[in-house]
């Protein structure tokens, strides 16, 4: 009998558990590092597009897919003061998920010979592993392994929030609203809506307090569309998440020696583009096959680095088109 490759998974999260789960068992002895399994309950709602739903099937989690995949339509970009239309979007099959519902399904998929160790590892050198995989998000210690210029995460100025309300959005308030240096976004769910804010804040150090964070935004937002005003109103800062936006440095590469990084560990990008959870999951399930093997990984981060870099930096842009207040002009369309 081949001698199993010993994998340790630094974080579990999205990244790590979906590659916990894709990971043949006969092949590869796992173990899990997550300091803090009880955040698994906590978290709004994430987008995911076909492939990363297609990824999910492929772990046995297709039954969460199913329940919460529609056809998101009629959803514009629109001034955030007028709600006049400003770009149309086109109309996509897209699953959004509440995130504690995303990783119980992610957890269910993961075979039992997984090890857990919930501790904090400070030294991902330290770990008695053929191979290190840095799943440990944007604020990541394996990065330092694999980049080790500058690794550190790269503060940007704005302060997120997301949240979930329990009135279904008519078809022509559904989309994202912007204008200069805010952002709102409604998403209908399948009893309810999905809802986001960014924008330029000072609030912090981390954690922010969702109350003060809530506060700040609705004083923000004063004089905006009837949509965003209607939302915020009604939110209630115990369901709101309220966390400043940070991203990875640029990447030329997710693979040094032993050391592998996916997801936000790897490529962390703001939100405007809806990839960061689904990409995660990507990632993982096609580093499970290869995992072990230098060349194979080397293809691998051959085809994920130049996607999911580029990913990140068109996120980077979108941000600025969208809080720009004149995406018109910048699009060339004024």
């Amino acid at each position: 009998m081949a001698k199993r490759t010993r994998v340790s998974i630094v974080g579990g999260g999205i990244a790590g558990l979906a590659l916990a789960a894709a990971l043949d068992p006969t092949r590869c002895q796992v173990t899990l590092h997550e300091a803090e399994p009880d955040r698994a309950a906590s978290g709004s709602a994430l987008t995911l597009w076909p492939a990363a739903t297609r990824a999910l099937r492929r772990l046995g989690a297709g039954e969460l897919v199913d329940r919460h995949t529609h056809r998101v339509s009629g959803g514009t970009i629109r001034d955030l003061r007028t709600s006049r239309r400003l770009l149309p979007t086109a109309s996509a099959r897209l699953t959004i998920v509440p995130r504690p519902d995303l990783l119980a399904a992610l957890e269910a998929c993961v075979p039992a010979s997984v090890q857990r160790e919930h501790v904090q590892v400070d030294d991902p050198q330290a770990l008695e592993a053929d191979v290190v995989v840095g799943a440990d998000g944007v604020r990541s210690r394996v990065r330092a392994l694999v980049r080790r210029s500058r690794p550190e995460r790269t503060p940007t100025s704005y302060l997120a929030l997301r949240g979930l309300s329990d009135r279904v959005p008519q078809p022509d308030e559904v989309g994202e609203y912007w204008g200069r240096g805010r952002l709102f976004g409604l998403v209908p769910l399948a009893a309810g809506a999905y809802w986001f804010t960014t924008h330029r804040s000072t609030l912090g150090p981390e954690p922010i307090d969702p109350g003060e964070a809530l506060a700040e935004v609705r004083d923000v937002f004063t004089g905006t569309a009837a949509a965003a005003l209607q939302v915020l109103a009604t939110a209630r800062a115990e369901e709101v998440v309220a966390t400043r936006l940070w991203v990875a440095p640029g990447m030329a590469r997710y693979a040094r020696g032993r050391y592998v990084l996916i997801g936000d560990a790897a490529h962390a990008m703001t939100p405007n583009l809806g990839r960061g959870a689904g990409d995660a999951i990507i990632d993982a399930v096609t580093l499970a096959p290869v995992l072990g093997s230098r060349l194979g990984t080397a293809r691998w981060q051959a085809r994920r680095l130049p996607f999911t870099q580029g990913a990140r930096i068109a996120s980077g842009g979108v941000m600025q088109l969208a809080l720009s207040g004149q995406p018109q002009r910048l699009l060339g369309k004024a």
